[in-house]
């Protein structure tokens, strides 16, 4: 039923069209259908497509998606302060092996972080996705200012996850560690990213309001 959905949504095989791939996307979701149909949902309502925008019923599918997803245990190696925050339920956070990852490109560098367009494999619906690797510098020897971005990231993530959709954590070969979140399909984050990341805290909180 997604499928027919997607068929509407990009004009395969019938005439594209917004409002029948809404619905069909939302009567997969309805029946427990694949975490796809729910982030499909989430997007229809987020960005007002074949449907009237609720930012509401997009966070609601956001986070019902994101119960499905927390997939790999925490290792042992991390601290026991990132384990605790990787085995928290309220923020379904995983343990992504970098080896996941194929680096695309690279959107921007500021001091604190870089921040990179990449394709993850997601094995739930064996297809790869489009994520935004924030590569913390220098994490690897002051792991505190990592933990403390991540809260924030989580934070406002499950209060807002249609403005910020966190995925999990993952460590390059550097020793680095990275924040992995969604891309927004249309608009604003995708658009915005790497000016996003580097916002201070406050003036984040700022856009949301």
């Amino acid at each position: 039923m997604c499928s027919v959905g997607g068929c509407y949504y990009y004009g395969r095989g019938v005439d594209q069209d917004y409002n029948q791939a809404f619905e069909y996307y939302k009567k997969s979701a309805n029946i427990g259908g694949s975490n796809s149909a729910m982030y499909n949902v989430a997007g229809c309502y987020r960005n007002g497509i074949g449907t009237k925008r609720d930012i509401q019923s997009a966070n609601h599918w956001f986070k019902k998606r994101r119960n499905l997803l927390k997939t790999n245990k925490s290792p042992d190696h991390i601290s026991s302060e990132l384990k605790r925050i990787l085995d928290d339920e309220k923020f379904k956070l995983s343990w992504i092996d970098y080896k996941e990852f194929k680096i695309n490109k690279e959107y921007g560098k500021g001091g604190f972080s870089t921040v990179y367009w990449a394709s993850w494999f997601d094995r739930i619906n064996n297809r790869w996705k489009d994520v935004a690797l924030k590569v913390i510098h220098n994490s690897n020897e002051n792991e505190q200012e990592f933990i403390q971005e991540l809260k924030n990231f989580c934070e406002i993530g499950y209060e807002n996850p249609s403005f910020l959709n966190c995925h999990g954590v993952s460590r390059n070969n550097d020793g680095d560690y990275i924040i992995v979140m969604g891309i927004a399909p249309k608009g604003s984050l995708r658009q915005n990213l790497v000016e996003v990341s580097q916002l201070e805290w406050k003036d984040k909180l700022n856009i949301l309001i």
